[in-house]
């Protein structure tokens, strides 16, 4: 079996690639890296994922311990997910958002660089590496110029520039996304999509004002629903190509007032939004809508999931996990 590494395994997209892999896929033995054990709430049943994979906790910034890991695991596959990927956590500690997430990526990399075992390596980059960009921009390709605008997105051109150079200098085997916002159950609450679809079903069980609270709700983003992200991330992950970069997007935008609306006319609700000052960040990417033209021609992905179905599924996740809540006398 080929030893797949995943460092970041116990977030949210870690989950719903294991259960992919377990569900779809036998030729990968799966170990993952996290500084604390999976939970995986959002996946039924979640119990049976834990045997699918060996789970390794460690800090990834711990480099003798990340250096035995590898060394025990020797894998021929490594995603590496692991990151502090909120943008708004990133303005209120960007020291350690910015040495976070470089940092671990470059210990990764520079142990596979030592034990030389020719592992395979995908980085996860994300779209806020473009920046602050005009409507004549878009939609955005992979060769459009980056101007990161926030601590978050320096850090992540710093890892694809460090995935570059280790490419290039020291012939390791990297290839790196740039992927757009992504939603689906399971979600964090901290990301805008599922903070919105939480506050309707707060709203469905009387638990707050028929009022949605947002941030900014003029700027558009790119989504795509995590079990297409996981699509393209197994593509990539045996063929994308050696110092490439790709778009993992749908190509399509939604401003975040629309996000409110299309929902409200989904479950048939009607709300009232109201704009968070607080929320608002010091500079914030008015739009951004990609091209996933290179990835759909030269691997032949492309996403298959309707963004309202991405909101129904965030819906129902957010449903049940109040539901019991209330159940069990939880506020």
């Amino acid at each position: 079996m080929k030893r797949l590494l995943i460092t970041g395994i116990s977030g949210f997209v870690g989950g719903h690639i294991v259960s992919y892999l377990a569900n779809h896929k036998n030729e990968f033995e799966i170990h993952g890296i996290s500084r604390s054990k999976p939970a995986w709430d959002f996946i039924s049943p979640a119990s049976g994922l834990f045997n699918c994979h060996h789970f390794h906790q460690a800090d990834l910034l711990d480099i003798p311990r990340i250096k035995s890991l590898l060394e025990e695991i020797q894998p021929e596959y490594i995603l590496h997910m692991a990151a502090q990927s909120s943008v708004a956590e990133s303005w209120k500690t960007p020291v350690f958002s910015f040495m976070n997430n470089t940092n671990i990526f470059l210990n990764i990399i520079d142990t596979v660089r030592q034990n030389d075992n020719g592992a395979r390596v995908l980085s996860i980059g994300s779209s806020e590496q473009y920046g602050v960009v005009s409507a004549a921009d878009l939609p955005l390709t992979e060769e459009s110029p980056q101007h990161p605008a926030n601590p978050y997105a320096v850090a992540r051109v710093a890892q694809e520039q460090l995935a570059k150079i280790y490419a290039d200098g020291y012939g390791l085997d990297i290839c790196c996304t740039r992927s757009f916002n992504h939603c689906g159950p399971g979600q964090s609450d901290r990301f805008v999509v599922s903070a919105i679809a939480k506050q309707f079903v707060k709203i469905a069980h009387g638990l707050q004002e028929p009022v949605i609270h947002i941030g900014n709700g003029s700027i558009v983003r790119d989504f795509v629903d995590v079990h297409d992200v996981i699509a393209a991330y197994e593509i990539l992950i045996s063929n994308g190509k050696r110092g490439e970069v790709y778009n993992v997007c749908s190509g399509t935008g939604h401003t975040i007032g629309e996000i409110v609306t299309l929902l409200a006319e989904l479950k048939g609700m009607k709300v009232g939004v109201h704009q968070e000052l607080a929320e608002i960040r010091p500079i914030d990417n008015p739009r951004i809508i990609g091209s996933n033209q290179k990835i759909r021609r030269d691997l032949g992905w492309k996403p298959v999931i309707p963004f309202e179905q991405s909101l129904l599924s965030l819906y129902d996740y957010w449903d049940h996990r109040i539901s019991q809540e209330l159940l069990l006398g939880k506020k």
